[in-house]
């Protein structure tokens, strides 16, 4: 599990367990204020917590698989569960928040808004503050360890962050006199949380259908460490695939005409090296020698 800081091995390892102990409490916080503090708001950020929960379930358990190393069935190894993970995390949020706007509206067009007491105000400003810090932690680990599944559970959280949010301006308005506020700010919430599901929604699909990467400032660099290689003419073709955490990449190089084939595969091999040692996110290169046009004199 590479981290760029040793420091940050426990968090990384316990990514997963904290994440799940945290919805588990955030669930726990929403349902209890939102049903004793008469907040559909808070409902239906629980509602939005419980979908958490499963997800962080789901989180562990492809964590461990997508780590598995390659076999003979999966010559990239497993990666492509983390995307899996995307999709999955994408449609549930989807569906919780259909299911918000349903129940949302039909308290309104029945006339019959709640008035939201104090613990539904203090379980929102709990809730927002568990979580920011849930975020923070899951974010710094998922950009260290280049994981779509890590960075996109912790984006989910930043959006707990603003439903949250939303929860406490509407029930804090409704005790004000605005009762039309929190079944309204359960809307909003779930637009939120749909927003965000169709977006990880898509991520997944792009990752899992093999996205280019040629535009990624990695490639670039890449490009340039087999160019400075002895020999080496131009790089004609460079494509790379995202599995998981991970990068493969496939060149194809020109080399001068006029090189024995034993020095070309010297040169490949360090060239290698130098990349596999420079980029820790690259599971593994492949470069194909061609040789290059001879120059006219």
């Amino acid at each position: 599990m590479p981290v760029a800081c040793k420091r940050c091995y426990w968090c990384a390892k316990h990514v997963g367990t904290l994440n799940l102990l945290g919805n588990v409490g955030l669930l726990i916080i929403k349902l209890l204020g939102g049903i004793f503090g008469h907040s559909e708001a808070l409902i239906a950020d629980a509602v939005h917590s419980l979908s958490d929960v499963v997800v962080s379930v789901m989180f562990i358990i492809g964590l461990k698989v997508s780590s598995a190393p390659p076999d003979d069935d999966h010559h990239w190894g497993h990666g492509h569960v983390e995307f899996i993970i995307s999709i999955v995390i994408g449609l549930l949020l989807s569906c919780a928040a259909i299911t918000i706007v349903v129940v949302a509206l039909t308290s309104i067009l029945a006339g019959q808004p709640q008035n939201p007491g104090i613990l539904a105000v203090w379980a929102a400003f709990i809730a927002i503050i568990t979580c920011e810090l849930i975020y923070r932690q899951g974010i710094c680990v998922g950009q260290q360890m280049n994981s779509p599944a890590m960075i996109a559970v912790a984006k989910e959280k930043r959006s707990d962050v603003l439903s949250s949010v939303a929860a406490l301006t509407g029930a804090f308005g409704a005790r004000i006199g605005f009762d039309f506020l929190d079944p309204i700010a359960a809307i909003v919430v779930a637009f939120m949380i749909g927003r965000f599901g169709i977006e990880t929604l898509f991520s997944g699909v792009r990752g899992i259908t093999d996205q280019s990467l040629e535009a990624e400032p990695m490639l670039s660099k890449v490009k340039e460490l087999i160019l400075k290689e002895q020999g080496v003419k131009d790089v004609s073709r460079l494509r790379a695939r995202q599995i998981g955490q991970k990068r493969w990449i496939d060149i194809e190089a020109k080399f001068d005409p006029q090189m024995k084939v034993c020095d070309v595969k010297e040169v490949i091999d360090n060239a290698k090296k130098k990349v596999m040692g420079n980029f820790e996110e690259v599971a593994d290169i492949v470069i194909i020698s061609h040789a290059s046009a001879p120059e006219l004199e």
